[in-house]
């Protein structure tokens, strides 16, 4: 039998162009069947068709993360927990535990690591992870992902390549500690291979409960290419086992691979740059902290110049990591290349994070028809409040202006959908709106509704998906987020706290 369900008493958002709201939702296999006023579904109750009252709970298209690292996600939530640790004695301590309750032989994994948070403010060494744990190998992830440390047992398994960029050393001898471009070229290909397909397909499993938990419907999946070898293949393999839906994105320039896997698209965190908070985000004029570095840009501009030529030739959407402004003008002058010489109007090609772009560059962005997918979350996580002041020693004042230009985007007419970039802060829609609505820069902060087309409307369309999701109309999948509160009725500083209520996918309602 069809399923069937009428919710009715509620306070229905439905993100349509025209702001329009509603208080009925029928559905009907998996779709929106009629939306509007309770006398819109009044003859379907009649009929008896199951109706769940709402209550005045507010209704909104279920929420779409737009770039987050799905296996990455479910793997570090098996894995011990760094992100409160406060000292490296704390840290040591927590490791030494893990390796204990660890299986013979396997990997004692570590994850959410801000060493900035730690008193002493930097990385451990393999030395002081040798006395935490001396049998096992440890592998320590920092929180962006682009920095971790190993002990020593660690490093004899990984085989550094004598010459890899981004590995500290000390005496000529590595200190357990690799940083972009080293961990992006190496050592997550390598840890990649060293897990089970098993493992793997079990913490997708996780991962998607974890974000249904935080109303999200649909994950943008990007995984796979040298980040994680064969990834993108076994989220394809077992999406139907997943509780929520996925679109994938292959992390990887080869685009034989992207055609074996039959997707539409290229990229995601195939990293131009690297991160702020490790150094290694490139930029024009020197880190503030640190003069004589500029950070590091992963590629020759003729790699990425042939690299995006070739995709956008064979009719691929493209999406690269650009964290800062001269990343960005590497990969935005090879989107332009390949537009003049093969044109083409609805490519959507996206650049990923965009947390540091010149005036300049977003005026050419809009020229071009480029994207920016954003994680505003990391305003709360990194940035800092009003002063910024967890930037402020990177950049210096002047260019703190310019940090998530979200109402600079907008004003220019570019379109920005929102993620988490999850295990980098955690999967919360409601989180990244909050911290668009209330940029400490009062000059980008956006309006809500706009903020919450960037997990919406905005998202569905950043993957070609409009006509789908994203907003609550009759024929869309019936991918619903049930709040507890209304966004627009609550203080802006307490949406991040609005409890989820219920969430359905295709009509059917996932039980927390």
């Amino acid at each position: 039998m069809t399923h069937r369900l009428i919710l009715t008493g509620a306070n229905v958002v439905t993100m349509a162009a025209d702001q329009a709201r509603a208080e009925a939702l029928a559905i009907e296999g998996g779709r929106i069947l009629r939306v509007g006023p309770r006398e819109a579904v009044a003859d379907l109750i009649q009929q008896g068709w199951p109706v769940l009252d709402l209550q005045k709970r507010t209704v909104l298209p279920g929420f779409i993360d737009t770039h987050q690292h799905l296996m990455l996600t479910g793997l570090l939530a098996t894995a011990i927990a760094l992100d409160d640790a406060g000292s490296l004695d704390e840290l040591l301590e927590r490791v030494a535990a893990g390796s204990r309750e660890a299986p013979p032989g396997a990997w004692v994994r570590a994850g959410r690591l801000n060493e900035r948070r730690l008193r002493e403010k930097r990385m451990p060494t393999r030395q002081e992870l040798d006395r935490a744990c001396p049998d096992r190998p440890v592998f320590v992830l920092h929180t962006t992902a682009h920095t971790c440390a190993f002990n020593t047992r660690g490093l004899e398994l990984l085989q550094l390549p004598d010459h890899l960029q981004g590995v500290d050393r000390e005496g000529g001898r590595p200190t357990g500690v690799v940083r972009a471009p080293g961990i992006l070229t190496h050592v997550h290909s390598v840890m990649a291979g060293l897990i089970p397909e098993d493992v793997k397909v079990a913490a997708m499993g996780v991962a998607g409960r974890m974000a249904l938990e935080k109303g999200i419907t649909t994950l943008h999946a990007l995984d796979g290419g040298h980040l994680g070898p064969g990834e993108t293949q076994i989220i394809l393999a077992h999406q139907e086992r997943l509780p929520v839906r996925v679109v994938c994105y292959n992390q990887s320039m080869d685009l034989g691979e992207v055609r074996r896997l039959g997707l539409p698209r290229v990229g995601g965190c195939i990293c131009a740059d690297g991160a702020f908070e490790t150094h290694t985000a490139a930029l024009f004029e020197p880190y503030a902290d640190e003069p004589g570095n500029y950070g590091a840009l992963t590629y020759s501009q003729e790699v990425m110049d042939r690299f995006v030529l070739a995709a956008h030739r064979e009719g691929l959407q493209i999406a690269i990591h650009c964290e800062a402004e001269r990343a960005i003008e590497q990969v935005l002058a090879a989107m332009e290349k390949a537009l003049r010489a093969h044109p083409r109007s609805d490519h959507r090609h996206r650049i990923e994070h965009l947390e540091l772009p010149t005036s300049n560059q977003i005026a050419r962005m809009a020229a071009a028809g480029i994207m920016a997918s954003m994680q505003p979350a990391f305003i709360p996580a990194f940035i800092g409040g009003e002063g910024m002041q967890g930037y402020a020693p990177l950049l210096g004042t002047t260019r703190l202006r310019r940090l998530h230009p979200y109402r600079s985007l907008r004003d220019h007419g570019i379109p920005v959908c929102g993620g988490s970039d999850s295990p980098v802060t955690p999967y919360g829609p409601l989180a990244g709106v909050q911290a668009a609505v209330l940029h400490p820069n009062r000059e980008e902060r956006i309006s809500l509704h706009e903020a919450l087309e960037m997990f919406t409307a905005t998202a569905a369309w950043s993957a070609f998906e409009e006509e789908q999701k994203g907003s609550l109309a009759p024929g869309k999948l019936a991918d619903l987020v049930v709040l507890e509160r209304d966004p627009f009725a609550v203080p802006t500083d307490q949406i991040a706290a609005i409890p989820i209520a219920r969430v359905f996918v295709g009509g059917r309602e996932f039980i927390f």
